[in-house]
């Protein structure tokens, strides 16, 4: 949440934009120049990882982070997955160590997020996730300042816009905590956008080149398309699929048409059942036994069926063939009391002479291999269809983005479940997300209309009606029968908005030895709530102004307003007789 007293931060023409993508299992980030934007805007600069010990190079690392005994930083990504492994190898005490991976997902739904909030590390211990987050934001951040200054000589910090994704489908906690970690990380707040991932992603894709599609003139998506069309962006990630409808208006710009929507289904859950089915055919024990004393083999195997799940159709191949590695057939060998670990499997009726071992590998035919994706892609294009029947929303291309849709079997899928609408997959669809993100720092104001989430609002005491109150809500505030907790509505769930949308209260500050003034803004999955006690209704958040210590005794009067349609909610406080703008004020949504 930016600050509330600063409600729409004006950006300034900063030299650069340089945008982060923190994912739930990768991350990465990407930077262009002002000048170099307007030329070119798809000249967008990303880093090149190191992906490990086979010496191969990726555009995002793994986020993975590692810390001293003492909590502080020692490596992320890649190094953090080799140096723990190498650690474990040799014999050290890893127990004493911080090992985090895939913690984003900490954030989704997450009712109870605080800015206290502790989170487990792999091997149980307790720290603060506002720490491990702040920690891989900054490792990135002054990452990327140095991959700036290696291209640009007297590069300062002030020169650069930091536009930091996140999924759309998140709560206004889940932003504020991380907007927070990121100015713990040593990011300036007014130097800082919160940018939504599906949103960054639709924005990359409209300049794009359809190199890949049946349009073979060279043509950009912004060409093809004409105003007025629809389409939906289906952003695949590791931990979460996060899906936004758009339209198409004059000069590119961009309406949203539906609030996003989504849900904890990523690439990571292929993972899963993946190790999931070695388990069944090795045994869990042993499995288990492996992954703590052979991290290093276990790392492999996890990068390497990171790369064959995202191609099985393009090797062509009736059996995928997967590396377990020696410790594995080692270790089931000797706890089985065998020789073979092919008579292990062949003991499971349900894989018996269809499964196979030999040589430290495994032979999984590829149906068997293709059923460990279907459920999660299946509950994915179900809730697609839910949504388009429930709410008749008409769409003429999908633009499926992110690291998960670059797996063919997805594609493969996504194709045959819509078959009337054009499927678009981009060039780096894995990039679009952070490439967007860049491009929205350049061009803000893209995004011509939001859709509200909720229906937002304030409580309110209006004099006390008995044709519409109930008893229960009746009270005597100055003598003046009222009707408490009603919910005074600023704006209705699924209302088109324009960024920058807003309403505005007056309220009192009645004693004079009041030290603040609190507003308590609340939300509603109803379009009209009658009250804000309703089971539809739950407090967002909270907007505290501190107030002069030295006053006249007559009311101090303050005006809040509420800014919508933005990636955030901004609130800010105004004196009405002075017009001072409240700079200390705090909105609060993560102290609830």
């Amino acid at each position: 949440m930016a600050s509330a007293s600063d409600g729409v931060v004006p950006r300034k023409h900063r030299l650069f934009v340089a945008a982060i993508d923190f994912g739930t299992t990768y991350s990465g980030y990407a930077f262009s120049s002002k000048d170099g934007w307007e030329k070119e805007p798809l000249k967008i600069n990303s880093n090149v990882w190191n992906a490990g010990t086979k010496r191969l190079l990726s555009s995002k690392a793994p986020t993975t982070l590692l810390l001293n005994p003492d909590k502080s930083f020692l490596s992320f990504g890649y190094d953090a997955e080799t140096e723990y492994s190498d650690m474990a190898e040799n014999g050290k005490n890893v127990q004493s160590y911080y090992y985090f991976d895939c913690f984003k997902m900490l954030l989704h739904d997450n009712k109870r997020l605080r800015r206290d909030t502790e989170i487990k590390d792999a091997s149980g211990k307790l720290l603060k996730a506002m720490h491990v987050f702040s920690l891989s934001i900054k490792f990135l951040r002054d990452h990327l300042f140095e991959s700036l200054g290696d291209k640009f000589t007297g590069i300062q910090e002030e020169d650069i816009h930091y536009v930091l994704t996140v999924p759309a489908i998140w709560d206004y906690n889940a932003k504020q905590f991380m907007r927070e970690a990121a100015v713990k990380a040593g990011i300036s707040e007014k130097q800082l956008s919160i940018a939504l991932e599906p949103e960054t992603a639709s924005i990359y894709c409209q300049h794009l080149q359809l190199a890949r599609q049946t349009d073979k003139s060279g043509a950009s998506f912004l060409d093809v398309v004409k105003t007025g069309t629809t389409f939906m962006v289906v952003d695949l990630g590791g931990g979460t699929t996060d899906i936004t409808f758009h339209e198409r208006c004059k000069g590119g710009n961009l309406k949203e048409i539906h609030q996003p929507i989504g849900g904890p289904w990523g690439g990571r859950d292929i993972n899963e059942a993946f190790f999931a089915l070695i388990s069944e055919l090795l045994g869990k024990d042993v499995f288990d036994e492996f992954k703590k004393n052979a991290l290093d083999e276990f790392l492999e195997l996890q990068r390497d069926f990171e790369t064959r799940k995202r191609s099985i159709f393009s090797q062509k191949s009736e059996t995928i063939n997967m590396s377990l590695g020696y410790s594995l057939f080692k270790l089931v060998k000797e706890a089985r009391k065998t020789d073979s670990v092919d008579d292990i499997i062949n003991k499971n009726p349900k894989y018996a002479g269809k499964i196979t071992a030999r040589k430290q590998k495994i032979q999984i035919p590829a149906d068997i291999f293709t059923s460990l994706f279907l459920p999660i892609i299946g509950k994915i294009i179900a809730h697609i269809k839910k949504i388009m029947k429930e709410n008749t929303v008409s769409i003429d291309y999908i633009l499926m983005v992110g690291g998960f849709a670059e797996c063919d079997i997805v594609q493969k899928e996504f194709k045959s479940a819509f078959s009337d609408i054009k499927v678009i997959i981009p060039e780096e669809a894995g990039l679009a997300v952070l490439k967007g993100a860049v491009m929205y720092g350049h061009m803000p104001q893209i995004i011509t209309t939001r859709v509200a989430r909720h229906t937002y609002g304030i409580q309110s005491w209006p004099e006390f009606d008995a044709r519409k109150h109930p008893v229960s809500k009746r009270v005597i505030i100055d003598g003046v029968a009222r009707c408490k907790d009603v919910f005074f509505k600023y704006v209705t769930i699924g209302q088109e908005i324009t960024p920058g949308h807003k309403h505005s209260q007056v309220f009192q500050a009645l004693k004079p030895d009041e030290d603040t003034l609190e507003c308590t803004i609340f939300a509603s999955w109803e379009k009209d709530p009658k009250f804000i006690t309703d089971e539809s209704c739950f407090k967002l958040g909270t907007l505290t102004v501190p107030l002069p210590q030295q006053r006249s005794s007559e009311p101090l009067e303050i005006e809040e307003t509420m800014v919508f349609g933005m990636t955030e909610l901004h609130i800010s406080a105004r004196d009405t007789v002075n017009n001072r703008i409240y700079k200390d004020a705090l909105f609060n949504v993560l102290d609830k």
